[in-house]
């Protein structure tokens, strides 16, 4: 009987939970602002020949590195922030190979670890500062990379530029992984502090700040030769030649929007602390553009924001979360009012 890789064996699709009903306000997602709609007309003014040819990223990684000071050879496109997340994981891990991983985190950096044949070694980062002292207690001769996602997913912590850089003396001969990919709505961008770093590569995405999740559009920067062994364990063209363009075009017209926006949210993660607090959850302090929070029936509130048309992430069965709902800032007034309201109603009358 044909069987998988034993890397493969036991590992399920990968599937977010969705409540029952009728959806119509998606804050489960962590997708960003609505884009402007002369994107769309790309395609009209490219024609049929931008879809026809395949794509080259080369000119995009340029403008990237342009703005973050670096050579385009140190600049990789990528499918999402996934993509370089499971290139990292192909490039530097195999068997007897090791990556040491703060969880809970984005989950799936542990399927593209286990399938690449890594061991993954977990620390827990529940609460609090990044954990330096023990990820560095767990690093060892067969540690080939290790983990720094800040804004952690789905918490919201983050790790400071301090903590990078001493990861990064302490454990040259590991690939440190920044995933940065919601470090615009965080108080400290550490971005220009790892691309410093001889073993650093940072992650970033377009697919939230930017609101362009649908055109899956990421990228890693870092030295040359860590570059380079990412473009070798990628596809020749991971990025679709619209998704592209409509990237290059909104990076002409700057990050104002953008800009804008983010404020917005931020402003909405402190007024969603406070009210979650006030109605007996215990939020984080989170600083991406969702707030996570500890509840006595997570399950309950999920499922009855659901009947107000508004999903949320839960986390059923993932072991320390499952109390735990990610809530998306919506970055819109009339959005925020709707869930404030529709929290107050589920939660007011909750036993706490």
């Amino acid at each position: 009987m044909l069987k998988p890789t034993p890397a493969v064996e036991g590992i399920e699709e990968y599937r977010v939970p969705r409540p029952a009903g009728t959806i119509d306000l998606f804050l489960d997602g962590n997708e960003g602002l609505a884009p402007p709609s002369f994107l769309v007309e790309i395609l009209r003014r490219y024609g049929p020949g931008l879809v026809r040819r395949y794509p080259s990223t080369r000119a995009l990684e340029a403008v990237i590195a342009s703005h973050l000071r670096l050579e385009a050879a140190q600049v990789v496109v990528t499918a999402g922030a996934d993509d370089a997340l499971s290139r990292v994981c192909h490039a530097v891990l195999a068997p007897g190979r090791e990556i040491v991983l703060p969880v809970p985190t984005f989950e799936m950096i542990t399927r593209y670890a286990r399938l690449a044949g890594g061991t993954v070694l977990e620390v827990p980062w529940t609460d609090g500062a990044y954990p330096v002292e023990e990820v560095l207690r767990a690093v060892s001769e067969r540690t080939t990379a290790i983990c720094i996602v800040s804004p952690n997913n789905p918490t919201g912590l983050t790790a400071k530029a301090a903590d990078i850089e001493r990861l990064a003396a302490a454990a040259p001969n590991a690939l440190l992984v920044v995933d940065l990919a919601y470090v615009e709505f965080a108080s400290e961008d550490p971005t220009q502090a790892a691309l410093k770093l001889p073993n650093a590569v940072v992650l970033r995405s377009f697919s939230k700040a930017w609101g362009l999740a649908g055109l899956r559009v990421g990228y890693a920067a870092g030295p040359r030769n860590a570059i380079g062994w990412l473009r070798a364990a990628g596809s020749p063209y991971p990025v679709a030649g619209p998704s592209i363009e409509m990237v290059m075009a909104w990076l002409k017209t700057g990050d104002g929007p953008v800009k804008d926006f983010v404020g917005r949210v931020r402003r909405e993660r402190e007024d969603l602390k406070t009210l979650l607090a006030r109605l007996g959850a215990r939020p984080l302090a989170s600083e991406g553009n969702f707030v996570f929070a500890h509840f006595s029936d997570a399950r309950g509130v999920w499922e009855s924001l659901a009947r107000h048309g508004i999903a949320v992430r839960a986390f059923p069965g993932m072991k320390g979360i499952e109390d735990c709902l990610r809530i998306t800032c919506p970055g819109d007034a009339r959005a925020f009012e709707r869930l404030s309201g529709a929290l107050s109603k589920v939660m007011g009358g909750r036993k706490r």
